[in-house]
């Protein structure tokens, strides 16, 4: 976009796509001012994010990056941890029955719950991508928005 003359401090341009994951190929300097809209970004500033980036960068090293995907894939087994313990039992269709309701308030993104749809209810956030691949969070909903995987006219 940059190449084509695309100029983002005089355009707007919106991604659901584009992570600190992805910015690491595109380069910081070729996305700063977009905007991206997740569920998480490893800026957030809460003490469940900050523990949970501290340790994930002295696992995998200080120059790696999580974005959405990254921090989802953490999330689950939590998640499903706590379906267990809902359930008292490890049979997958009890857990299943058992998920609707389950919370979790120590995720990294923040507080989640798991929909009778089994999607999360989360909060939706925006973000703008700076040149050293992270994003500055301009907008959060001020509450957790109903997961809806299949909207009306998209199935």
């Amino acid at each position: 976009m940059k190449a084509a003359g695309l100029d983002l401090s005089k355009h707007n341009l919106m991604t659901i796509s584009v992570t600190e994951d992805e910015i690491l190929g595109i380069g910081g300097e070729n996305i700063a001012g977009a905007y991206a809209c997740m569920k998480y970004f490893q800026s957030l500033d809460n003490p469940a994010n900050k523990k949970f980036v501290a340790a994930f960068k002295k696992m995998w090293g200080e120059k790696s990056v999580i974005g959405d995907v990254t921090q989802s894939a953490y999330l689950g087994p939590w998640l499903w941890k706590l379906a267990v313990e809902k359930a008292g039992s490890f049979d997958v269709s009890k857990v299943i029955d058992a998920s609707p309701g389950v919370e979790f308030g120590d995720a990294p993104e923040g507080y989640v719950r798991i929909a009778d749809n089994h999607h999360l209810w989360s909060k939706t956030l925006i973000g703008r991508a700076r040149t050293d691949g992270q994003f500055d969070v301009v907008y959060t909903t001020p509450d957790l928005m109903k997961p809806d995987p299949f909207p009306s006219g998209y199935q």
